[in-house]
């Protein structure tokens, strides 16, 4: 599974982006394409075209993203708009919540100094890479492992 994640992520990531033109959309885009292919991987089916299969889960997790995005943006009503917050005050707001309670989620030394370089100190893959002298594969798996945990913590 590693070597599926290494090969695709950048393509996977790269294609999120275009589609959300958001990094945390694109992000979280992502990590629900590979948690679908992860998930497809353990349920032992035989696989005939690798390629074709992560393109079919990334378009559908991708349909899928929009019609919940319609729905949802259907059902706000303006009463339930609070315009005394913007969003990124709630995003930081948010992320510092997340941040300190790391510890408590359970990520790996690894993961947690990934995921705070990249998210509190805006390093980049190759500036996380060059800093805990791991490979660029590696920080991005730790990322997306990181991810993994606080989204199963913060999600239920």
């Amino acid at each position: 599974m590693d070597i599926v994640y290494d090969k695709y992520f950048d393509k996977i990531y790269s294609w999120a982006i275009k589609k959300t033109n958001n990094k945390e959309d694109a992000e979280d885009l992502t990590n629900s394409v590979f948690l679908a292919i992860f998930e497809y991987f353990n349920k032992n089916i035989k696989i005939e075209k690798l390629d074709n299969l992560i393109w079919k889960i990334a378009y559908n997790i991708w349909v899928l993203k929009v019609k919940n995005y319609i729905k949802d943006r259907n059902n706000i009503t303006l009463d339930e708009v609070n315009t005394s917050y913007n969003e990124i005050y709630l995003d930081k707001i948010i992320y510092r919540d997340i941040i300190d309670n790391l510890h408590n989620i359970g990520l790996t030394k690894n993961e947690y100094l990934s995921f705070k370089l990249y998210y509190c100190n805006d390093f980049s893959i190759r500036e996380i890479s060059n800093k805990l002298n791991f490979s660029e594969s590696n920080i991005k798996y730790y990322l997306y492992s990181a991810r993994k945990k606080v989204k199963e913590r913060y999600n239920g």
